[in-house]
């Protein structure tokens, strides 16, 4: 089993060193208890005050005020050191209960998938979400296809994110079977709405996003789809049904009016 050694660590000044250290020991009780045992990844999570209280063999984990990508989380490594590093994004939280739940849960994600693939680079083979005569490579991103910020649960007041399970990847459905740790998805390569999975196709990645009920795939580099797209592209044919009536009908007028006075000037003749 892997032993990982993370770090958090506060850049905004805004969190009590006493709360890092209580969401720090939480997400720690999560990597052991719950996802050490379906993973064979397991180790510790301290919070320190500064970097240079960070020993040696660390990954430093860091809340700041905006990630580097602009997501409310990421993790990744530096190319020059090799070393794996996580950030989330500090929200108004201060009064939030909500907004705190948010910081942690995100916290919790970013720690447990940089554990489980530091370099993304651990991958599954499956069957294609838009044609299951293909396959595809799925990346192993444990919070990914549940990533809906109410879905979680709580170690000692703290809020941290609901994981999948190996299972997840699963060729077929088997009855009884648990694929995430809350118990929630129904079936491999199942996802909540405004959930994803990300997988490579022929070299491309792609992402796969559940939007009201129905799969959607997109490019990895295009955004989340709207809730309302289909509604969206309904509205924008319907526009575009009208706009050419109209247009006939107006042709239609002005055929008609020309060719009124062509009359009259030939009668007029």
């Amino acid at each position: 089993m892997e032993y990982r050694k993370i770090a958090l660590l506060d850049k905004t000044g805004k969190i009590s060193y006493e709360l890092l250290e209580q969401i720090a020991n939480a997400i720690q009780i999560q990597l052991q208890r719950d996802v050490a045992p379906k993973w064979d990844v397991t180790g510790e999570v301290r919070a320190f005050r500064t970097f240079a209280e960070i020993p040696t063999g660390f990954w430093t984990v860091t809340v700041v005020e905006e990630t580097e990508n602009k997501f409310n989380g990421t993790h990744w490594y530096d190319s020059t050191t090799n070393i794996p590093y996580a950030q989330a994004r500090l929200t108004d939280w201060v009064t939030q209960n909500y907004s705190q739940n948010h910081l942690t849960k995100v916290l919790s994600e970013e720690i447990i998938e940089m554990c489980i693939d530091p370099y993304g680079q651990r991958i599954v083979k499956g069957k294609d979400f838009e044609d299951s005569t293909k396959e595809v490579e799925f990346l192993v991103e444990l919070a990914d296809p549940i990533a809906n910020p109410s879905i979680g649960y709580y170690i000692n007041d703290i809020f941290v994110t609901n994981f999948i399970y190996p299972s997840y990847f699963n060729v077929t459905h088997i009855q009884g079977t648990k694929y995430d740790h809350l118990g929630l998805l129904k079936k491999p390569l199942d996802l909540f709405d405004r959930s994803y999975q990300i997988f490579r196709r022929a070299g491309q990645w792609f992402k796969a996003f559940m939007v009201q009920g129905k799969i959607v795939v997109r490019k990895g580099t295009e955004g989340v789809p709207l809730q309302n797209e289909e509604s969206i592209k309904l509205w924008q044919i319907l526009i575009g049904v009208l706009m050419v009536g109209f247009l006939l009908v107006f042709a239609r007028r002005v055929i008609k009016l020309f060719g009124s006075k062509n009359t009259k000037r030939q009668l007029s003749k």
